[in-house]
């Protein structure tokens, strides 16, 4: 079992699971590791990102995991927690208090996805613990095995624990063997963008 632990967020992989708690820089930063991405653009905030999966995570992979969801095979799993700025937590989307562990087979829809991949199923969660706001997105490669692969997603949640804000300037821990790099993509029915995270709830998008 592997143990992570990087602003504020702690979370321990079973094994064969890889992950990463990272942060990318602020204009003008450098990050702790070159894994870190680009620095963002002037004026935009960063924040905590966890990525954590049955698979390899490519260098490269974004904030809401495109490049890496690509790699999912029917029996593999996507975790990803995202947080938005400290503002957000009181906002009528982050409504629900502390982070969802036990999610069920019929969470998951096909049409749930930040990019619709045929097979594929996701969730996503809005909610707010210790004064910080995120979205939990996870995605299953195979629909069609979500009873058998969502006890696997509800044991790592089962691990992650969620700090303060005061404790987020640790540096990230990483048990990856190709660290990602990360954008500011977030879940929305349009085109993947660059832009900052927005606190509009998602809604679905159909399958090709």
């Amino acid at each position: 079992m592997t143990e992570l632990a990087a602003h504020g967020i702690e979370v321990t992989l079973p094994a064969g699971w890889e992950g990463r708690v990272f942060k990318r820089p602020l204009a003008g930063e450098v990050g702790a590791t070159a894994a870190d991405g680009a620095p963002a653009a002037p004026g935009e905030t960063t924040n905590a990102v966890v990525h954590v999966a049955t698979i390899p995570l490519p260098v490269g992979t974004a904030d809401f995991a495109s490049g890496a969801v690509e790699d999912l095979g029917g029996d593999d799993v996507l975790i990803v927690l995202f947080e938005y700025d400290a503002g957000s937590a009181t906002q009528p989307l982050f409504d629900a208090r502390g982070l969802p562990t036990s999610l069920g087979p019929d969470d998951f829809n096909p049409n749930v996805l930040q990019r619709a991949i045929r097979g594929q199923a996701g969730v996503q969660r809005f909610f707010h613990d210790q004064g910080r706001a995120f979205c939990l997105y996870v995605v299953l490669g195979a629909f069609a095995n979500r009873q058998r692969l969502v006890p696997l997603v509800n044991q790592v949640l089962a691990t992650m624990t969620i700090g303060p804000v005061a404790a987020t300037g640790a540096p990230p821990t990483t048990g990856t063997t190709g660290p990602p790099t990360s954008s500011t993509e977030v879940p929305t029915t349009e085109a993947p963008t660059t832009r900052a995270p927005s606190t509009q709830p998602p809604t679905t998008t159909s399958i090709p």
